[in-house]
């Protein structure tokens, strides 16, 4: 088989593989889960500064979760949700973040059955 045969043949496979997954995303989509998120996402940015003020926080906390320090994230963490706490405690926040978190789950959910069928060594990782 010549290279140009085989570049169709995975290219043919990376289409399918493609349009299965667009496939996934329109059920995915159809979800209460996802449809409760971008209910809530609509309300929440219906109220400008109060979408602004979530998404500082979200950055913040976002920054806590990558760094390296895992000493201080737990006192780190509480006091950005002690600085913030006025605006965690709003209805519309809380109906946001609850629902960001249920599509979240959702996705992993789905990697976690792609990762878990697609045989990867990742021995390299693990500490010797």
């Amino acid at each position: 088989m010549g290279t140009e045969e085989k570049d169709k043949g995975t290219f043919s496979e990376l289409t399918e593989i493609l349009d299965k997954t667009k496939d996934l995303t329109v059920l995915l989509k159809e979800t209460e889960s996802y449809r409760n998120y971008c209910q809530s996402l609509e309300k929440l940015k219906a109220r400008p500064e109060l979408y602004k003020e979530l998404n500082g926080f979200r950055r913040k906390n976002l920054e806590l979760q990558v760094q390296d320090d895992a000493a201080d994230y737990d006192d780190k963490t509480e006091e950005l949700q002690k600085q913030y706490k006025n605006i965690l405690m709003e209805s519309v926040v809380m109906d946001f973040l609850s629902s960001e978190q249920a599509v979240c789950r959702m996705l992993r959910e789905v990697y976690d059955v792609l990762y878990g069928a697609i045989d990867l060594d990742i021995s390299y990782m693990e500490e010797e």
